[in-house]
């Protein structure tokens, strides 16, 4: 499919719209409006000057449906967020009543509805920012009230963070089997285990790095974040030569929590979860995703729900008190009543965190296309969140934060719920962007705000293990910049 632009440049914006009707096709952007752009299926926006006055024609074309709109506006502050916007509305008015379909988010495509809703209140009402969701951005009324809720749950924690204080990432890209739907940078075991010694020690190198400058800066560390991956692949030993890292080379004096992302139940035992259980880890995950056992044989995980079950147990009898378990919405061949009896189990164990995601078909996962996943509509996904929600409200829990990805089935979100006082304060700190978060790792991203201009800037680790070890001189060199974006 074709995107032609015409006298603008609205492409990021009107892209990613497409991929929300049109997943598993490819977008061409264009801006050559000769007659061989227009074969075939294609989304037309030109923008053109009248006097004071700009026109702006969207046109789109698929099959036997061919319609346009136009818009005439003057310019207020802005020419290009004003002009994107209303080509976002014109197209998304013409594909919903081409497929008569309305996604439930709108026009809104980025990964942070939040951060939308509290840009809004600085010059808003809170009713007039709901206003602004439903009727600029066409964003459905009860994620209007979602977002409303995240952005009140979450709000007391964004406070308790300042310039002063930093989270740190630890990247731990390796996992049993790699799962069918996963796009992450991750491995398996098996092929990659060789590497693990040296990554290991190389990556706490790069903690000793980032201690430094937290140390010259005088940055308290207030939370830490080990994911992956699945971190619990690791053997005791190098996860205590990473915790105990941490613990030599930082103040933590502020540490308010501290997550092992363990995901893998199969990588739990008595053994590892005592070791956890002495260290400063304060917050665990066992993952589910479901607790149907075809479901998992399908998408690749060697566990079964009984070893969901055995990692609890366990866990629960060293006195984990703050465990998340995260559950997948979408997944292949189950229906809304496998969904939800797998959330009614997740309730059952009495799961603190309970992160309930929707399936994202990436294009570097296995599950890529619609047709693969057999039997799922985007419906069915949207009944499984919406009875998911008022059962976890019913059991007091509260969404906490919320977090998009491309590809979701039915563009539809990610949210974490938590009971009242377990909420994960990493994931808000990420998810909202008040904090800077040190990366270390393969894959890792430091993201960093500016203390002048208060923009995000990101430095990004190499994404593999082999050129992490390799290049790894050349990837700590890199953390000079840091220093451009601290006082």
């Amino acid at each position: 499919m074709n995107l032609i632009l015409n006298n603008n440049d609205y492409h990021y914006a009107l892209e990613s719209l497409l991929r929300v009707f049109f997943p598993d096709v490819k977008i061409n952007t264009v801006y050559d409006t000769t007659a061989d752009s227009f074969s075939g299926d294609y989304a037309l926006c030109d923008l053109q000057n009248n006097a004071d006055k700009y026109i702006l024609l969207i046109e789109f074309a698929s099959g036997s449906f061919k319609k346009s709109k136009t818009k005439e506006f003057s310019v207020k502050e802005d020419l290009y967020k004003e002009g994107e916007l209303y080509a976002s509305q014109l197209l998304f008015l013409l594909l919903s009543e081409c497929y008569n379909y309305s996604p439930k988010w709108g026009i809104q495509t980025g990964v942070r509805p939040t951060k939308i809703f509290f840009n809004l209140l600085r010059n808003n009402t809170r009713e007039q920012a709901i206003e602004y969701l439903k009727n600029e951005l066409f964003i459905d009324e009860k994620k209007c009230l979602l977002v409303q809720s995240v952005a009140d749950n979450e709000l007391d924690i964004i406070n308790s963070s300042d310039k002063s204080r930093f989270s740190l990432y630890i990247s731990i890209p390796f996992c049993p089997t790699r799962c069918s739907y996963c796009s992450f940078i991750s491995h398996s075991y098996d092929s990659i285990k060789r590497l693990i010694p040296e990554y290991v020690r190389l990556l706490c190198e790069e903690i000793k790095a980032f201690s430094e400058i937290a140390t010259q800066h005088k940055l308290a560390l207030q939370t830490v974040y080990i994911g992956g991956g699945t971190p619990t692949i690791l053997s005791i030993e190098h996860l205590d030569n990473i915790i105990k890292c941490i613990q030599e080379h930082f103040d933590l004096t502020e540490l308010c929590e501290f997550t092992l992302e363990a995901g893998r139940p199969d990588t739990l035992d008595s053994e590892k979860l005592e070791y956890i259980k002495k260290s400063p880890i304060t917050r665990l995950t066992v993952n589910a995703q479901t607790f149907k056992d075809e479901t998992l044989v399908k998408i690749g995980r060697n566990h079964t729900s009984s070893d969901i079950y055995n990692a609890y147990k366990i866990a629960r009898e060293l006195g984990f008190d703050n465990i998340n378990t995260d559950l997948i919405a979408g997944l292949p061949n189950e229906k809304v009543e496998d969904f939800i009896d797998s959330l009614n189990k997740t309730i059952a164990l009495d799961a603190e965190n309970i992160t309930i995601h929707t399936l994202a078909l990436k294009r570097s996962s296995f599950l890529i296309t619609r047709d693969k996943v057999k039997g799922k509509t985007v419906a069915e996904t949207e009944k499984m969140l919406d009875k998911a929600y008022e059962i976890l409200l019913n059991n007091n829990y509260i969404p906490y934060y919320m977090y998009r990805q491309s590809k979701s089935i039915g563009n539809l979100e990610n949210v974490g719920w938590a009971k009242k006082g377990k909420e994960c304060k990493y994931n808000i700190f990420m998810m909202e962007e008040v904090q800077n978060v040190f990366g270390a790792g393969a894959g890792a991203v430091t993201r960093l705000i500016d203390s002048k201009s208060g923009k995000i800037f990101r430095i990004y680790n190499y994404k593999y293990p082999f050129e992490y070890i390799s290049d790894f001189d050349e990837m700590i060199n890199r953390k000079h910049l840091i220093e451009n974006y601290l006082d």
